[in-house]
């Protein structure tokens, strides 16, 4: 069983919890809005070699509320970069998927400088931040939030959950293996209010801005993608493949959106590879 050491860690007026374990070289993940750091636990579990830090972000399933603090999409760009300086980490293996890979991207245009490598599964990117149908939600909770708080209502409820999960997994877990990837997302308002409030501002601009950024970016660069998904099409990791100067692309089978649920084993191994 993985052991686990926990913290917490104050960036740009939020509180980002954390857990950490392994030993050998850092890898830092990020997920997307309405799940937690615990949708990494089966592939981390699959790295033994490597330290790995694994935040829950604010992105909707936090439970630590920062009512004042800046929880737009920009805003959450900008706090992966100042939260590895806030930790002094430093040759990281930053790994993104969904809108966490999206902010990644993002990233790249505020400060890379404690980046050795980079890896996005299947995520935002260009246009699509977010992704096809999504993006009307995010229009919704713009104009009429209202609707967009009964949307993540329902969409944190087990009903919702589950039609998530379908969406994003070809194998979707069930049971208590499923509620805990939604963590504070599926048992806290206040994380829900922060999931109105990142989902308000999901726009194409964010990815798009950043596209400069990443044809600059000469480090390696993995994108891990899985072929089998309608969110995030194979056709997005190879529009990313040929503009970054130095990446390679491995296609995952039988896996969507949530690759390291579906094939956890293959993501892992192609990781190895990647950073050894």
């Amino acid at each position: 069983m993985t052991q686990w050491t926990n913290d917490t860690v104050v960036v740009d007026g939020a509180t980002v919890r954390y857990r950490t374990t392994g030993e050998g070289p850092t890898i830092v993940f990020v997920h997307g809005v309405y799940v937690g750091g615990s949708l990494w636990d089966a592939l981390v579990e699959r790295l033994p070699g490597f330290r790995c830090i694994v935040p829950t972000w604010p992105l909707g399933a936090n439970v630590d509320h920062s009512p004042t603090a800046d929880l737009s999409a920009l805003a959450a760009a900008a706090r992966i970069p100042h939260c590895l300086a806030a930790l002094d980490l430093h040759d990281v293996t930053l790994v993104g998927n969904d809108t966490g890979g999206g902010l990644c991207l993002a990233s790249l245009a505020v400060d890379h400088s404690r980046l050795a490598r980079l890896v996005l599964t299947n995520c935002d990117s260009y246009e699509h931040f977010p992704p096809k149908g999504f993006d009307r939600i995010a229009a919704m909770s713009r104009t009429l939030p209202f609707m967009g708080k009964a949307f993540i209502k329902f969409l944190s409820s087990g009903p919702g959950r589950k039609f998530f999960l379908k969406a994003v997994c070809v194998h979707p877990p069930t049971g208590a293996a499923a509620l805990r990837i939604f963590e504070g997302f599926a048992t806290s308002k206040a994380a829900r209010k922060d999931a109105l409030a990142i989902t308000k501002s999901l726009q194409p601009s964010v990815t798009l801005d950043a596209v400069p950024a990443l044809q600059a970016f000469t480090k390696p660069v993995l994108l891990a993608w899985g072929e089998h998904d309608e969110l995030f099409p194979i056709e997005h990791a190879e529009r990313l493949h040929a503009d970054f100067p130095n990446a390679t692309l491995v296609k995952i089978a039988d896996a969507r959106a949530y690759v390291m649920i579906d094939q956890p084993d293959a993501v892992a191994a192609a990781i190895t590879t990647f950073i050894g």
